[in-house]
């Protein structure tokens, strides 16, 4: 018994020793695997923590959107057109002709694009912006010939004081037009202030953008008289190879020797300064004849030089009236009989009478008459009277306030000479109304 129990107890330690080695490899093997997975752990890269760090779904495969085909490119010649069609209706638009550019535009319906609606829009509210002319003020300045050559002009001859007092010259002309721009003013047809009903005269509605002042020019004795020759003047007006009117000084053709194309030339510069083209009134006596040709004195040439003559006048006057010139009557003689108003009917009914025989058939019929000497007369003085039979209804005098009345049958308006008599002697006059004469005189005339 004894032995046998000895077995059995040994028999019981060697399975306590076996169970504690399989217990403490099973221990190990799990440290092990613990070490190895924080090791592993350690070695993975950082992942993105909370609530949007769920893995993100697999890409699909993406599927593209159709491709659009691209315009085919415009015809050139279209878009050529297209600009040409702006350009032109923005020079109507500058030039206050807004019905105009909108025909043309509309004319066009295949040209159309944003680029054409948006000027359309443009030119339809400056359009809707113009307000009538209500001011009881108008404005009306008027030239003589300008003096080119102030050397010449200024000489100290028998003739030089009277071109100080009466002539402007070019430098003081072309500094003007800029001024009168700035204050406001815009060229108007002197038509545009008057219509006629039932032969009255009454005021017409003139549309005019918002704060500009309607102004009138005019240029009086248009004929280059012959005691200007060579005293730095221009010697007569005529046409270049395009038609345009330009003046003849010292035998060359130019565009700045008097006041004809210096102000087409600025207005085409400037549109926005002439109402729908509007430029001036030439104003010719006879006795010498017109623009320069002496077609009064035809007996002095040969039959070739007298037609040539007769036919540039007419030339030049459709030239002109169909660039924004009106031509006006300035007697025929010029004689001191106006000056004076001493004038008797039968020497007004000579003096007109010439005119309208002489000079009209080739500068074209006219209703407006520029007084020589700027008088006036009585409103019921018969030599009133035999101007209107003779189809004068416009009479303009000399009168530095430029009063403007619709007077019966007559429209009446006053004009400012910009001259040397009144920009030294009269300045107030001028800067009243328009600027500083100080800043355009001429530093060339007389002191």
């Amino acid at each position: 018994m004894y032995c046998g129990t000895d077995v059995q107890r040994g028999r019981s330690s060697r399975r306590r020793r076996w169970r504690t080695n399989v217990f403490l490899a099973l221990v190990l093997l799990l440290e092990l695997a613990v070490v190895g997975g924080f090791a592993a752990w350690l070695l993975l890269p950082d992942q993105p923590t909370g609530p949007d760090s769920q893995q993100p779904a697999p890409e699909q495969p993406s599927v593209s959107a159709p491709v659009e085909p691209e315009p085919m490119p415009e015809d050139p010649a279209v878009t050529q057109a297209r600009t040409q069609l702006l350009e032109e209706a923005r020079q109507l638009m500058r030039g206050y002709y807004y019905e105009e550019a909108l025909q043309l535009l509309d004319g066009s319906p295949d040209l159309a694009n944003d680029e054409t609606d948006t000027l359309r829009q443009e030119i339809a509210d400056l359009q809707a912006q113009l307000v009538p002319y209500t001011d009881g003020q108008f404005y009306h300045i008027f030239f003589h010939s300008l003096i080119v050559d102030t050397d010449k002009a200024f000489d100290g001859d028998y003739d030089a004081p009277g071109y100080d007092l009466y002539m402007t010259t070019v430098s003081e002309f072309t500094a003007m037009l800029p001024k009168l721009q700035a204050a406001g003013f815009v060229l108007v047809d002197i038509h545009d202030l008057v219509e006629f009903q039932d032969g009255v005269a009454v005021r017409k509605e003139l549309l005019l953008p918002p704060g500009k002042k309607p102004l009138v020019l005019s240029v009086d004795d248009v004929n280059y008289y012959q005691y200007m020759a060579d005293d730095g003047f221009a010697t007569r007006l005529d046409l270049d190879e395009n038609g345009q009117v330009k003046t003849v000084v010292d035998g060359v053709l130019t565009d700045d020797g008097d006041v004809v194309p210096i102000l087409d030339r600025y207005v085409a510069e400037h549109p926005e300064f002439s109402w729908r083209g509007a430029k001036g009134i030439l104003a010719l006596t006879g006795y010498e004849g017109a623009f320069g040709y002496r077609i009064t004195d035809l007996e002095d040439y040969d039959e070739a030089t007298g037609q040539a003559m007769l036919q540039k006048t007419q030339a030049v006057a459709q030239a002109l009236r169909e660039t924004g010139w009106q031509i006006a009557c300035h007697s025929y003689t010029h004689n001191q009989y106006w000056n004076n108003r001493t004038i008797t009917m039968d020497q007004i009914q000579y003096d007109i009478g010439r005119w309208t025989r002489d000079i009209a058939p080739y500068v074209g019929e006219t209703d407006i008459f520029i007084s020589p000497f700027g008088v006036s007369f009585a409103r019921d003085d018969a030599r009133m009277a035999f101007l209107q039979e003779q189809g004068f209804s416009i009479y303009c005098h000399v009168d530095s306030t430029m009063p403007t009345k619709w007077d019966g049958s007559w429209f009446f308006q006053g004009r400012i000479n910009l001259d040397g008599l009144t920009m030294k002697r009269y300045p107030d006059r001028i800067s009243k109304f328009f600027f500083d004469p100080s800043e355009v005189l001429d530093p060339a005339r007389p002191q």
